[in-house]
């Protein structure tokens, strides 16, 4: 214990996160000048699809809590369980609680649940916290306490406590501010066509004239080609020059600088971000028809089997017993077409592993009585119950040839 607290003392103790002004000193501003942050990051289209569709997506698996038996594993029935799963507490459904987790640790880095309970000690709600209302203090000798605005000190004990990665483990670091300089430019790059097509995709303009014009003159004729040709109701109206002045374009056009280049590849860095494919945020530009069930895979494999973890984990150390763990059913995710299912069950019931029940409930189709036995095809029957078959066989003939 003595080697732990010394390893708190160096290098965790202090105060989580970091104060407002040293956040803004530590972190440089991005070079786009746009500021995107976990508040405002939904209001960019592919941030708000990675968001939602993980966080959806995990939402909607169904979770069971298990124990490990000598014969392999069970479920088992348990109150933990039916609270995430179902009924967290008494103001939304399990659904909405495991996404409103999940999108605020995937924008703050941290979310935080308060574990209601009784006098007794049993787990009566989990209550979804405010990222931003919650501070976590680690003292010099270790411990460890959260202070929220409005509910004050809270220890360990009554806080669920998701965490993205980070960089010591005792608190989660924003991946949207760990990526504020690539999401500041896909901002940038957002107000670079709005204000393009507010001028109706008109690029800078500069009018020369033979003449050296007035100051007043420049203004009237600036404010006049404004009147006249800004915004998108003037767009395609005739440009009159007069006095022989002529006008050069001196901005270039969006397809000049690649602008919708640049919009695929922030997309593309979003994708790299949260681990969702590209594909799953509107970029097909690499996406084939052959590849649509490798990437589901590697959607679950890459990205929702992390924060899978992070779920069941947390849990497990601060909601369940000794010995239980959760887990997060993803066959929804990977089922396949009517046609790749049938065939796959196909071959698992002659096989012996299921029953042609139990495939028909993998189809959500009810039973059917004389289906629940499992058949075996001769060439893959064990040998010594065949030979015992074909004696039995033997002696009933035998006995009806003496009767």
């Amino acid at each position: 214990m003595g080697i732990f607290r010394n390893f708190a003392r160096r290098f965790w103790s202090g105060t989580y996160p970091q104060s407002a002004a040293d956040a803004l000193f530590l972190a440089p501003q991005p070079s786009s000048g746009e500021i995107v942050n976990e508040n405002n990051a939904m209001r960019l289209v592919p941030i708000y699809r990675a968001i939602t569709l993980i966080s959806n997506d995990l939402a909607r698996m169904p979770v069971s809590v298990y124990r490990r038996t000598s014969s392999g594993e069970e479920s088992r029935p348990n109150a933990i369980a039916d609270l995430v799963d179902r009924d967290p507490n008494r103001y939304m459904s399990g659904f909405e609680f495991r996404r409103t987790l999940t999108s605020q640790v995937l924008r703050w880095g941290n979310a935080f649940a308060q574990i209601v309970r009784s006098q007794r000690g049993e787990i009566l709600e989990l209550v979804p916290l405010q990222p931003e209302s919650v501070t976590m203090f680690v003292e010099p000798d270790g411990s460890i306490y959260y202070k929220q605005t409005e509910l004050g000190r809270m220890e360990p004990e009554e806080i669920l406590h998701l965490k993205a990665p980070g960089y010591d483990g005792m608190w989660g670091e924003s991946p949207i501010r760990m990526a504020a300089e690539s999401l500041g430019l896909m901002k940038a790059q957002e107000r670079t066509g709005g204000a393009t097509y507010k001028n109706a995709a008109t690029p800078k303009l500069a009018f020369i004239h033979p003449k050296v014009l007035s100051p007043d003159a420049q203004e009237h004729i600036s404010q006049a080609f404004h009147d006249r040709h800004s915004g998108a109701d003037n767009a395609g109206k005739p440009l009159i020059l007069q006095e022989g002045m002529t006008v050069e374009k001196v901005q270039m056009s969006l397809e000049q600088v690649e602008w919708l280049q640049a919009r695929t590849y922030s997309v593309q860095d979003v994708s790299r971000l949260f681990g969702v494919p590209a594909p799953y945020l509107a970029d097909l530009s690499r996406s084939t028809l052959d590849n649509v069930q490798t990437m589901v895979r590697s959607y679950i494999d890459t990205c929702l089997t992390h924060w899978i973890s992070v779920w069941c984990e947390t849990i497990r150390r601060s909601l369940l017993a000794p010995g239980d763990y959760m887990k997060f059913d993803t066959s929804d995710l990977l089922r396949g077409s009517f046609k790749d299912q049938v065939e796959s069950l196909r071959v698992a019931v002659e096989s012996g592993v299921l029953t042609r029940n139990e495939a028909r409930a993998r189809l959500n189709y009810n039973e059917l009585p004389g289906l629940s036995d499992p058949i075996l095809p001769l060439n893959m029957s064990d040998l010594e119950a065949q030979i015992e078959a074909e004696d039995q066989v033997i002696e009933d003939e035998d006995t009806n040839d003496e009767t």
